[in-house]
């Protein structure tokens, strides 16, 4: 585990993530901060896994605790160094931690485990690195759910557009991307007193932020 030093370029995908998806991320930081149990004393080591801009792990240290954000994104990590200073910095993705086990009280995974190559097995080793009675918290996206999702979806259709096949995991890998669902994944990971719902908020932002997130998801690359 290192404390990132060094300056890292970030004026490509993650600065503009980082203006547009981040936002509506953070509409569940109060919920994933709370099921980890924080500002309870004895909640001291929190692990944000995909820290990404490093805004969560930066509300958990001012909640009290000392954080470790992992995440495989060299960009990103200088995200979280800059909004989060205070943090140890590992550049690591799921399912490899270069973490031991049974370290951290409360490890955390917001929009993540929606992007694994294989959810059981990230699911696995957060539970690895994760002291015994400390908790796992995540959140994904509900396939086809969610309000933006709806909003794309509408978007196309009233285009004209040609929607491109999705590409999905194997069956025998993927879940499916429900609240049951992510509480038998949770489940199947060798978690105990396992509990999912659902989480709304309200997002508000400027149709300019929203579209250059999308632009930045279709290139797939810096704009």
């Amino acid at each position: 585990m290192t404390r990132v030093q060094e300056a890292v370029g970030w004026s490509g995908v993650a600065e503009a993530y980082a203006a547009t998806f981040a936002r509506l991320c953070a509409g569940t930081f109060d919920a994933v901060l709370a099921e980890a149990g924080l500002p309870d004393p004895s909640v001291r080591r929190v692990l944000d896994v995909g820290a990404g801009t490093g805004d969560l792990a930066a509300r958990a240290l001012a909640l009290g605790a000392e954080v470790t954000a992992v995440d495989p994104d060299p960009e990103m990590l200088a995200l979280t160094a800059r909004a989060a200073p205070a943090a140890s910095l590992v550049r690591a993705g799921l399912p490899a931690l270069p973490l031991p086990d049974a370290r951290h009280d409360a490890v955390v995974a917001n929009f993540v485990v929606n992007h694994l190559p294989d959810p059981r097995a990230g699911l696995g080793e957060m539970a690895r690195v994760a002291t015994p009675g400390g908790r796992v918290v995540v959140t994904i996206w509900p396939c086809g759910q969610n309000v933006q999702s709806r909003l794309w979806d509408a978007v196309i259709e009233a285009s004209g557009a040609v929607r491109t096949p999705g590409v999905g995991l194997p069956p025998a890998m993927d879940f499916p991307r429900t609240v049951d669902g992510l509480a038998g994944l949770l489940d199947g990971a060798g978690l105990v007193d396992v509990r999912a719902r659902a989480l709304r908020w309200t997002h508000r932002t400027e149709p300019d932020a929203l579209w250059r997130g999308a632009a930045v998801v279709a290139a797939g690359t810096r704009p």
